[in-house]
């Protein structure tokens, strides 16, 4: 597994949260996307780390790291409970301790929320470490 192996188990995961997440309200990286006009969206972005060897000797494991954000989308001046939902739904469905396909969660936090011109954003990260073979 490598860092797109990675991207695709989170997508995988990402996708069967089915009350908040559409096929058509994910900003996926590098593929077209088009706002919703109500609902809000999401935006994903993959921040990998640097990848060490996890034990001593030459056959042993890599350990990939890096932080998959999520960052929720939500209109102007409707408060934060739409935005809090979405975020208690994705720290729960991916927190601390989870394995998806070898891919151990290892903190899921958010933050700082921003507001720009038409929407507002909060960002959620979702630090990961993947022990996988040499």
């Amino acid at each position: 597994m490598t860092n797109a192996g990675i991207e695709s188990v989170f997508r995988t995961e990402l996708k069967t949260m089915t009350l908040y997440i559409k096929d058509n309200n994910v900003a996926w990286p590098n593929e077209a996307f088009s706002r919703p006009k109500s609902g809000g969206w999401y935006e994903v972005d993959h921040l990998p780390g640097t990848p060490i060897q996890s034990a001593l000797g030459e056959g042993s494991p890599n350990r990939w790291v890096g932080i998959y954000q999520i960052t929720i989308c939500v209109p102007l001046n409707i408060g934060k409970d739409m935005l809090n939902a979405r975020y208690n739904a994705i720290a729960e469905h991916f927190k601390r301790g989870t394995v998806f396909s070898g891919i151990e969660i290892e903190r899921v936090y958010c933050g700082p929320d921003d507001t720009e011109s038409d929407h507002y954003r909060l960002p959620v990260r979702i630090e990961y470490r993947a022990d996988i073979a040499n």
